[in-house]
């Protein structure tokens, strides 16, 4: 996934069982120290397992809520 962050510097990063749901948003796996609370410009991020598991039932047109 890559893009612009606010600042203006560009990043290329890998990410896992991408499930977009507005835009360039998206759920998807991501390695981290830690998960719950805010880390990304937009996108819920999940452990990489946890992403594959959920994967399979996310779909086009599904409501994701984020919150802290």
């Amino acid at each position: 996934m890559s893009g612009t962050n606010p600042n203006g510097t560009h990043y290329d990063d890998l990410v896992h069982w991408i499930n977009y749901f507005n835009g360039g948003d998206a759920v998807h796996g991501f390695v981290r120290a830690a998960y719950g609370f805010s880390q990304s410009l937009g996108c819920a991020e999940l452990p990489v397992v946890t992403a594959a598991e959920v994967f399979s039932h996310l779909a086009i047109g599904d409501l994701v809520t984020i919150g802290n």
